[in-house]
């Protein structure tokens, strides 16, 4: 499966006839427009344009092309909806490359090894008397037999080599073992079991394909909870518990609710919360932001009441306001101007949890206190402010303005005029600050340019034959380092591309390419990318950071052309037509992605003739 397969299916499908499977269409000018299939709207904002095999939704800023679509809506990875779409329009894909189906073969045998050693544990927990002390912990802690089943609990038996002897006798090699995180290799040499003593947790993915497990000791052995290493299959910030018993009923509320242990979440199952998962005992992280984001408009966290723990919530809570941020919404302030801000694309709110309850305890002691802290979780705003202000107002102007500065952003992704207006004034007042300070600082953050101005020579002077997508993901790879630096500042929505999509997000979360099936899928192009960029001379991180968001912004500048030119012809067919109402929502959405003008293009100069080719 190779970049030829891909472009072969890019050229089948036709996206105005695979989004019209799942949104009625409408004609607009040239383009097709709906309902937003990804956020709730009254309002069609979400354009399907055929001349770029692209769609666009100018509400919540999803963007891609026919496999991204799919994958979205769908919850497909790349190599699922390639299938897919391959099938649905005849073409066979060719045959995986020998690198590339070993790694497949290895990641099914290490499932297969995870299944067996699954079903071992369950074994000796429901059918040995090596499973008695096991069976009484579940006992006391209120787990039903059924539940437990549900989950698939075990126990691992406190003998070195009870699972090697097991696993061994159905052909498993002490090799593949280490390499599926069941084992661990000793100083001289032989392998023990990793799990003993424990209390096991299968650690599944959506589709229930068991990726690790998690141990919780019977006894004092530490730490008391224990996860499978890092694996070709498991990825601890990648995974949510119960993610797959939890995704459908996430889906029909559209809400989440994250606890932090394997317990908390199975408690929350049993009595009827079927929309829990767990965060695997950390702070939530972007890439389990991001799937969580797919399914729910709004996630709750009911994560420990102490001080480590609101700390931890607080952190989650930053890197969450940049995984699930939308690149940019058009918003209306009372001034009636449309500009585009970050915005939040789903509500987060806090489960304040009573001081030394974890929510395990609290759902077992009084449920109906429980349903009313869910209730009332705290938005994220509010925790915010109440965590970072407390109740001292600031010791100084400077640690005033250090405060305001820091919670300014976060009230500007609201969005709401509304909301922005009411906790502008709550600001003031804590921070004992005029309210007129506080609105001079937002308007001026609001002013400020989104990307930093370009360097004098750019990779796009050496590097014509590139696409402008090619030469941004060319950079990344030629600058991890810098890369990693920006996490915050790149929106995948602005690439179009699914595979490129998928490679940016792994070379901001830092990750290794050539232990990932997309990087054996797009091992041809990082290969000529990198090739084509090996000739440039080292740049500081500085300078190759500077570079990226040079290539970044004119990729987005790239973007803004193509909706507005669209959007013009729309006007034209509108004006055409006598279409006064599709007329006036066409130029509403004009104004707004003109507003965007002064960061592309700078102002004209009066002493120099403008070259510039304009958008008509």
């Amino acid at each position: 499966m190779g970049r030829q397969d891909v472009e072969r299916v890019r050229e089948a499908i036709d996206i105005v006839d695979l989004i019209g499977g799942y949104v009625q269409l409408r004609k607009a000018g040239k383009n097709f427009k709906a309902l937003c299939p990804f956020h709730q709207e009254k309002t069609p904002s979400f354009y399907v344009f055929p001349e770029t095999q692209s769609f666009y939704c100018f509400g919540c800023g999803a963007s891609g092309d026919a496999i991204s679509f799919l994958m979205r809506i769908e919850q497909l990875d790349f190599r699922e909806a390639l299938q897919r779409l391959a099938e649905r329009a005849g073409i066979t894909l060719s045959p995986l490359r020998p690198e590339e189906r070993a790694e497949d073969e290895q990641r099914r045998r290490l499932a297969e090894l995870n299944r067996l050693a699954a079903a071992w544990f369950a074994h000796v927990l429901w059918g040995t008397s090596f499973g008695v002390a096991a069976r009484s912990y579940l006992e006391r802690r209120g787990i039903d037999r059924p539940t437990a089943e549900r989950f698939g609990l075990g126990y691992a038996p406190d003998a070195p080599t009870a699972l090697v002897r097991y696993l061994t006798q159905h052909g498993a090699g002490p090799e593949e073992l280490v390499t599926a995180g069941l084992v661990v290799r000793r100083d001289d040499g032989s392998i023990v079991d990793r799990f003993r003593d424990r209390l096991i947790f299968p650690i599944r993915d959506r589709h229930g394909t068991i990726l690790g497990f998690g141990g919780r000791t019977l006894g004092e052995a530490q730490p008391k909870y224990l996860n499978s290493p890092q694996t070709p299959l498991f990825d601890k910030g990648s995974v949510l518990y119960a993610i797959d018993l939890a995704e459908e009923s996430i889906r029909q509320q559209r809400t989440a609710i994250v606890v932090e242990g394997y317990l908390d979440a199975i408690t929350a199952h049993q009595f009827g919360y079927t929309n829990t998962v767990a965060s695997l005992g950390t702070a939530l992280t972007e890439r389990q932001g991001r799937q969580l984001r797919r399914l729910a408009d709004r996630i709750l966290l009911a994560l420990d009441a102490d001080v480590a723990g609101r700390q931890a919530t607080l952190r989650g809570l930053e890197l969450l306001r940049h995984a699930l941020a939308e690149g940019e919404r058009a918003i209306v302030d009372p001034r009636q101007l449309i500009r585009f801000e970050r915005t939040l694309d789903v509500e987060l709110a806090v489960v304040v949890l009573p001081e030394g309850l974890d929510p395990d305890d609290l759902i077992r002691q009084d449920r109906s206190r429980w349903d009313d802290t869910l209730a009332h979780a705290v938005p994220l705003v509010d925790y915010y402010l109440d965590m970072l202000l407390g109740d001292q107002a600031p010791a100084n102007p400077r640690a005033a303005t250090a405060l305001l500065q820091r919670i300014a952003p976060l009230l500007l992704e609201l969005g709401d005029p509304v909301q922005v207006d009411l906790y502008t004034r709550s600001v003031a007042a804590r921070l004992r600050l005029p309210e007129e300070t506080v609105r001079r600082l937002l308007a001026s953050i609001r002013r400020r340019p989104a990307r930093e101005p370009s360097p004098k020579t750019t990779a796009a002077e050496i590097l014509q034959p590139l696409s402008t997508e090619q030469q941004f993901v060319g950079l990344l790879l030629r600058y991890p380092e810098a890369a990693a630096l920006l996490v915050g500042e790149i929106d995948l929505e602005t690439i179009t591309d699914a595979r490129y999509r998928e490679l940016v997000s792994l070379l901001l979360a830092g990750q290794p390419l050539d232990d990932t099936a997309l990087a054996e899928d797009l091992r041809d192009d990082i290969a000529q990318l990198r090739q084509r960029f090996a000739t440039q001379p080292d740049l500081p991180v500085p300078l190759a950071r500077q570079a990226i968001r040079e290539a970044f912004r004119r990729l987005r500048r790239e973007r803004h052309d193509e909706r507005l030119r669209s959007l013009l012809s729309e006007v034209r067919d509108a004006e055409e037509r006598g279409d006064r109402a599709e007329l006036r929502r066409a130029l509403e959405l004009i104004e707004a992605l003109k507003k965007r003008f002064p960061e592309f293009y700078p102002e004209r100069s009066p002493y120099f003739r403008d070259t510039r080719d304009p958008v008509s």
